[in-house]
């Protein structure tokens, strides 16, 4: 009875648990029966956008950067194509397990020299970008070769969320050819994203103009991205364009059209050895229009568009060379102006009726003068001298002499007048360093913590030349301007910007930015000195003279550190009385600038004046025969 009352309950009780369990699995097919009439149903729509999204999407066209061209149409700057190698964050998997997995598949990747692709610190560094940047692909690898490509689609099932793009790269033909001019360009830094000028045009991972015109008019090379409508597959690869929807087209950029003639620019470099540091600037003075513009030593931005390491392999040894050739020593070297500043001292006399060509010192030049307790030598012995022989002669004896009679508030006014000074010129490139010219505040001001105090006896070394500070560009805007006595034009680089067929879009409008002007006596002196400087016996400047064409220059020696050579100066203008071209060079610490820089103006010059027997032919495409847009 026990036993029947036992298998009574045991059936019960296994009944239950039947009856539980199909209630559950009944129950457990409602819920996906309601979830399934949800999504089909209610929620088809957002669903089906969702699905569409995976599948097809809207991906970028990169712009293309505009080229920049000399004057006469020759490429100085364009593009070649590049393959990278990206990952998109939307297709990565979105579980840890299965990004960790595409993070191995990459390591182990090699090509076919059998080294690895990828090293782990920057890739892993990519994929923590992913967290924070959703809306574009990051580069992995960087101009990547076509085998190199075809290894990556071969492991293409492993790794979804990573494929190639094809992007234009900077290609500068011409190699070091005006490389601090030109500038190049690299992908934008984490501090320059910070700055306010940036922060609003720019996003992480774009690619800018970092130095030169490349950033000065990165905006006009830019152009506007479009953007097309894609089929991808699994593994967010292309797999056809879809057709009927809307396509953008990119906007290519602006193309620049330099000031920079090519000819004049190749002799200049090729008469300065890269082994020595130094600038050549020639312009136009007439509208200010740069022509040639030599900063040595010399860079090759083909380095920046390097792979990573490649690129970070030359950056560093730029940055670590002693001889500084990252420095665009036209614009941003300062030095002694030396001698050539005895042309401001000789015009303020005879502007202020200090000097007179019939003018001579009661001190002549027997080596040198004798101020106070102090004696100051001069290079040589030049005897009696009126201010026009003392340009011709460099005589530093004659213009210690004027200099306390004119006084330097006078001398600065005309230096400022031409072109020197603390006021920037507004060259269109970036890193123009200010000059000084010094007085008693301003001397004061900046030897406060040496304790040296502005005297009378400084005058002496400042009349001729020894203690301003001037640029390459502004000594060449000063003999330009003085020997023109109608104001000084706003230096530049640009000339005019055409769009991909053609057609001129803006052009720069010479700009009068000084006065620079003086009286007709003084212009008449002046012109007489720099004339004799090149062309009379005994002139410093003999090296620059050019047969059948008329050069006035002016030499100088600048000091700047015991027992070492000087920097050699030579800045000159041609025709002297009809100016077209104005020239000036500084080689550091090369001795006398008339041995050793007059030769180089004399080059550039011969370049621009008989070009046609000076044999420098374009080794790329020029302007006209560019294929534009729609051909």
């Amino acid at each position: 009875m026990r036993n029947s009352l036992n298998d009574g309950t045991e059936t019960r009780e296994k009944n239950y648990k039947v009856f539980i369990f199909l209630g559950l699995v009944w129950l457990a097919f409602c819920v996906l029966g309601i979830r399934l009439f949800y999504l089909q149903h209610v929620n088809y729509e957002d669903n089906f956008q969702r699905s569409e999204n995976n599948r097809i999407r809207r991906v970028d066209i990169p712009a293309e950067r505009g080229f920049i061209f000399d004057r006469n149409g020759v490429v100085l700057v364009r593009n070649r194509p590049s393959y990278q190698i990206v990952i998109d964050a939307q297709q990565l998997p979105r579980k840890k397990s299965g990004k960790d997995s595409v993070f191995r598949t990459l390591l182990n990747i090699r090509d076919a020299s059998g080294v690895r692709m990828f090293d782990s610190a920057s890739l892993d560094t990519a994929f923590q970008r992913t967290a924070w940047i959703r809306n574009k692909p990051i580069r992995i690898y960087e101009d990547a070769s076509p085998e190199q490509v075809s290894v990556i689609e071969e492991h293409s099932h492993e790794l979804p969320g990573v494929y190639m793009v094809t992007e234009s790269r900077r290609e500068y033909p011409y190699g070091t050819l005006a490389a601090h001019t030109l500038g190049y360009t690299g992908e934008i830094s984490e501090e320059q994203l910070q700055k306010p000028e940036y922060k609003k045009k720019y996003s992480s991972g774009d690619v800018i103009g970092q130095k030169g015109l490349e950033q000065q008019y990165d905006m006009e090379f830019r152009g506007k991205n479009g953007s097309r409508v894609v089929e991808v597959n699994a593994f967010g690869r292309v797999v056809s364009e879809v057709s009927g929807m809307d396509a953008i087209p990119a906007e290519p950029g602006l193309h620049l059209v330099s000031t920079l003639d090519f000819k004049l620019q190749k002799v200049a470099e090729e008469a300065i050895p890269d082994s020595m540091r130094g600038a050549v600037v020639a312009l136009d003075p007439r509208t200010g229009e740069i022509l040639a513009m030599v900063s040595s030593p010399r860079i090759d931005p083909n380095v920046f568009s390097l792979k990573k390491k490649e690129r970070n392999r030359g950056w560093a040894k730029m940055a670590l060379d002693t001889t500084k050739p990252l420095v665009n020593r036209a614009v941003a070297g300062v030095y002694p102006p030396a001698s050539v500043f005895k042309l401001v001292t000789a015009g303020a006399g005879v502007e202020n009726g200090v000097l007179s060509k019939y003018k001579f010192y009661p001190h002549s030049c027997t080596g040198g003068y004798t101020y106070g307790s102090r004696y100051q030598k001069c290079w040589g012995v030049h005897g009696n001298l009126n201010v026009v022989n003392a340009l011709r002669l460099s005589c530093d004896v004659f213009f210690y002499q004027a200099g306390l009679d004119i006084d330097m508030p006078r001398i600065n006014e005309f230096g400022r007048r031409f072109g020197l000074g603390e006021e920037l010129l507004g060259i269109d490139i970036p890193g123009e360093r200010r000059g000084w010219l010094p007085d008693s505040v301003s001397f004061n001001e900046r030897n406060k913590r040496s304790g040296w105090r502005w005297a009378r006896g400084l005058i002496l070394n400042l009349s001729i030349g020894q203690g301003q500070l001037v640029t390459p560009l502004q000594q060449a805007v000063l003999v330009g301007s003085l020997a023109m006595n109608d104001g000084v034009r706003k230096p530049h680089l640009m000339k005019e910007f055409r769009d991909s067929k053609g057609n001129v879009v803006k052009t720069f409008k010479p700009e009068v930015i000084r006065s620079g002007t003086m009286k007709k006596s003084t212009h008449e002196i002046l012109l007489a000195g720099m004339d004799s400087v090149v062309n009379h016996p005994g002139g410093t400047g003999k090296r620059g003279a050019l047969p059948g064409i008329r050069v006035g220059g002016k030499t100088g020696s600048g000091e700047w550190k015991k027992g070492e050579k000087t920097h050699a100066w030579y800045a000159a203008v041609a025709p002297l009385y009809a100016p077209e071209i104005a020239v000036a060079v500084i080689l550091e610490a090369a001795g006398g600038g008339g041995a050793k820089s007059a030769p180089i103006s004399k080059k550039v010059m011969e370049a621009y004046f008989f070009g046609d027997s000076v044999q420098v032919k374009p080794e790329v495409d020029v302007l006209d025969t560019i294929p534009v847009e729609g051909d």
